[in-house]
């Protein structure tokens, strides 16, 4: 009665719908869900009976952020090959977020020291080191492939990273930890809205409501905990000047977030999301006082949201267990944000 072909034919069409008009990144996160909360529940249990929580810290959890970031970043990259335009600026704002990343895995990384091959005992130093390079060119190998397939893409990326590492490794010189990563969270969101089918984000590039909007709030999520984290509260703004600029710039939040959804354009983006953390550094300023815990607590909730839209569930899983811990429970509630 029906045709084989026709049939299978007709499911794999139906699938391909399927997956244009619903994001997987969102399907992936609802199935991890059990995941997720059999962490955040054994979590708790484990920090009551084992004490681990002193082992959870906030720069533990940015570093292991900007590491698998900046490895998604060269794992999941498309080839330069395929960029929409003869000039784009997608390329450097890869390089700049692999640069950044890597002077702040090399900052972080000081303390542990090259390692030492001791394959013969009379072998000297030029040889230990030689080994050293050799280790380090097998491992630049996948960053200069995600550059291909043209050269100047892979020479690029290389010489970001090892000049990134070498800077943050004997400058000698120190980055602030929360504001570095929710600066790179951020700078790899733009890249993948500038040209989301070069990071395998959504079907063929094509995004749906739900993309764009989860990318939307994740920025404004990263807006706030930057906010909480740079401006110090000081109580000193006027109540009627408050007032007036909170609901402009909840106007113009407003205003971007409708043009983002209707036009996908980065610039809007990166309006909104300027105007979400004007909006909160005014509530931070406008306080008389904050509680501690509330900029860290909201830099958990960036990294879940920001996991989410990478897909990549550690990171995620990070977000959750600083958030499941008991000593970083929000004591203070963020409707003064708003």
């Amino acid at each position: 009665m029906f045709n084989e072909t026709m049939v299978v034919a007709s499911a794999v069409s139906a699938f391909n719908n399927v997956a244009v008009a619903t994001p997987a990144f969102l399907w992936n996160a609802v199935l991890c869900v059990p995941l997720f909360a059999a962490i955040y529940l054994f979590v708790r249990r484990f920090s009551a009976k084992c004490g681990i929580a002193p082992y959870v810290t906030v720069e533990r959890i940015t570093f292991w952020t900007v590491m698998l970031t900046s490895a998604w970043v060269v794992l999941m990259g498309g080839n330069y090959a395929v960029l929409r335009d003869n000039i784009s600026l997608l390329p450097w704002v890869t390089a700049a977020v692999l640069f950044v990343s890597c002077i702040f895995i090399g900052i972080n990384t000081r303390a542990i020291k090259l390692p030492v091959w001791y394959g013969d005992k009379n072998a000297t130093n030029r040889h230990r080191w030689i080994i050293n390079i050799i280790v380090l060119l097998f491992c630049l190998v996948p960053v200069a492939l995600s550059g291909m397939l043209n050269w100047w893409g892979a020479v690029l990326q290389v010489v970001v990273v090892v000049a990134g590492l070498i800077l943050g490794r004997y400058s000698g010189r120190q980055m602030r930890a929360v504001p570095c990563t929710l600066g790179v969270m951020f700078v790899t969101v733009i890249a993948i809205l500038m040209q989301s089918e070069l990071w395998r984000f959504g079907q063929l590039g094509n995004l749906t409501p739900m993309h764009l909007l989860w990318a939307l709030g994740t920025g404004i999520v990263i807006a706030a905990a930057m906010a909480l984290n740079l401006v110090a509260p000081r109580g000193r703004v006027h109540n009627s000047a408050y007032v007036k600029l909170k609901w402009l710039m909840r106007f113009v939040l407003g205003l971007c977030a409708v043009l983002f959804i209707l036009t996908e354009a980065v610039p809007i983006f990166i309006a909104g999301v300027v105007a979400a953390f004007i909006s909160f550094a005014l509530s931070v300023w406008h306080a008389d006082s904050i509680s501690g815990e509330l900029g860290n607590w909201m830099l958990a909730w960036a990294i879940i949201l920001f996991g989410v839209l990478i897909d990549v569930a550690t990171i995620t899983a990070m977000g959750v267990i600083w958030i499941a811990l008991p000593e970083n429970t929000r004591r203070q509630g963020i409707e003064f944000l708003l």
